[in-house]
C-alpha cells in the first residue's frame, strides 16, 4: 500500500495510505480527502486516483498549479519518492513497487476526471444568486416551517444505520471515515455528499465509476432531495425522510 505523508515547512501533518481501488481528492473544502486550509489552495485542487496497481495524479485545473518534484504538471504517474506541492504544502508520496516511469497515458481518464471534478467544484463554489432588494421573500413550504422539522437518512440495507441531518456535510462512499460506508467496484472514496442548502437538502456527485441513482435516476451533478427519496449505491439503498416530530 502507498503513503501520501503531508507536511508543512518541514513537519508530518498526517499520513493517508492509498490502496489499489483509491482515490483522493486534495482542495480546501471540507469535503475533500485531504483538506488543506490555506488560500493558496483551491476548493478541489488536484486528485490521485488509483489505476491498475499504478497511481495518477492530476491537476483540477487548479489556480495556482500542482507540482512535483518542482515541476509544473497538469498529469504525473506518481513513483515512489515523488514531493508533491500543494500551495505551501507538500505530500511525499511513498510506494517502493512503484519505482519506474509508467509510460501508458490514458489521456480519456485524466479528461473525464477534470471534466467530473470540475463540475463540483463549481457547485462547491457558486455562491446563491442574492434576490433584489424589492423581491418578494421566497416561499417556504409548509413543511419547512414546521417546528421541530427532522431530517434524516436512513440506511435501509448493508450497514443499517439512521443519521441525523445538520449543517455538516454527510459523505457517501467507500472511504472507511465516510459517514455511510458503501463497498464495490467503482465506488469513489467520497461518491456523493448530502449537505443543507437554504432552501432545502442536496445530493451532489462527488466521484467513482459507480453511477448513484436517486430513485433510479442517475445524479450526475447535483439534486434537491424530496422527502421519501431513495438513493441507491451500488448493492446499498438510502432514504431521504422528514420528521415534524422532535
Amino acid at each position: 500500500m502507498a503513503i501520501l505523508s503531508l507536511r508543512y515547512r518541514g513537519n508530518e501533518l498526517r499520513n493517508f495510505p492509498i490502496g489499489v481501488g483509491d482515490s483522493f481528492v486534495i482542495g480546501r473544502h471540507p469535503v475533500n480527502d485531504i483538506v488543506i486550509d490555506n488560500l493558496a489552495v483551491s476548493f478541489q485542487h488536484a486528485k490521485i486516483e488509483s489505476i491498475g496497481d499504478e497511481f495518477l495524479l492530476i491537476d483540477l485545473k487548479s489556480e495556482n498549479g500542482s507540482f512535483v518534484n518542482d515541476q509544473r504538471i497538469k498529469a504525473h504517474w506518481l513513483i515512489d519518492g515523488d514531493e508533491i506541492t500543494i500551495g505551501k504544502h507538500c505530500l511525499m508520496f511513498a510506494n517502493p513497487k512503484s519505482n519506474h516511469v509508467c509510460t501508458s497515458g490514458p489521456e480519456s481518464i485524466i479528461k473525464t476526471m477534470q471534466i467530473d471534478t470540475e463540475r463540483l467544484r463549481a457547485l462547491l463554489r457558486q455562491d446563491r444568486p442574492q434576490p433584489p432588494c424589492d423581491a418578494p421573500a421566497p416561499k417556504t413550504s409548509a413543511l419547512d416551517d414546521r417546528v421541530g422539522l427532522k431530517a434524516l437518512l436512513v440506511v435501509l440495507s448493508g450497514e443499517k444505520k439512521e443519521l441525523i441531518l445538520g449543517d455538516t456535510p454527510v459523505r457517501i462512499g467507500k472511504a472507511a471515515n465516510a459517514d455511510i460506508v458503501v463497498r464495490g467496484f467503482g465506488v469513489g472514496s467520497t461518491a456523493a455528499v448530502v449537505n443543507r442548502l437554504p432552501d432545502g437538502w442536496y445530493l451532489s456527485y462527488v466521484g467513482g465509476l459507480a453511477k448513484i441513482r436517486v430513485n433510479r435516476v442517475p445524479v450526475k451533478s447535483s439534486i434537491k432531495l424530496q422527502r421519501l427519496d431513495v438513493i441507491r449505491l451500488r448493492g446499498t439503498m438510502i432514504q431521504f425522510l422528514l420528521s415534524a416530530g422532535g
